[in-house]
């Protein structure tokens, strides 16, 4: 048994290690042998990708995104021909960062449609709750906010 020491920026640890009397190259080649020729096949085909990628300079992007969207993804996908989420996010990244910076910040922007409750439409919904705990709870309701905030409704 051989004790090997790998000595950090500030730190020193160590480390044992069961290494044969020849040493960590007969291990690497004792591990090299034990892979099958499928297993060698794999791993030089990951290595030409990863190398291809490094030469585009491709990365790994990982997006995680609720739920809710996947069927409209998948819908405007089949509407204008895309076959893999990849190509929409890439297609959104490049028209993101073709315009100037004022035009991206609107672009960023969270766009919700307004929403406005008419008055007639509060005063009924209003009656309506307060009228539910009135013939519920069996005493009296007071409505708090209102210009009616003087008058109780009591329970018959």
């Amino acid at each position: 048994m051989r004790r090997t020491i790998n000595r950090a920026a500030t730190r020193r640890r160590q480390t044992w290690l069961d290494l044969p009397a020849s040493g960590i190259e007969e291990v690497a080649m004792a591990e090299e042998k034990e892979l099958t020729e499928e297993a060698k096949k794999q791993r030089r085909k990951r290595e030409k990708a990863a190398a291809k990628d490094a030469a585009l300079g491709v990365e790994k992007f990982t997006v995680k995104v609720a739920g809710v969207f996947k069927p409209d993804l998948k819908l405007i996908m089949a509407a204008h021909g895309f076959n893999n989420q990849q190509e929409v996010y890439q297609n959104l990244l490049r028209n993101l960062f073709a315009p100037d910076s004022e035009t991206q910040a609107k672009m960023l922007k969270c766009v919700t449609t307004p929403f406005v409750v008419s008055e007639k439409v509060s005063r009924a919904f209003q009656d309506a709750s307060m009228a539910e705990p009135a013939r519920d709870s069996g005493g009296e309701v007071i409505i708090p906010f209102s210009s009616r905030a003087d008058t109780l409704l009591l329970a018959p």
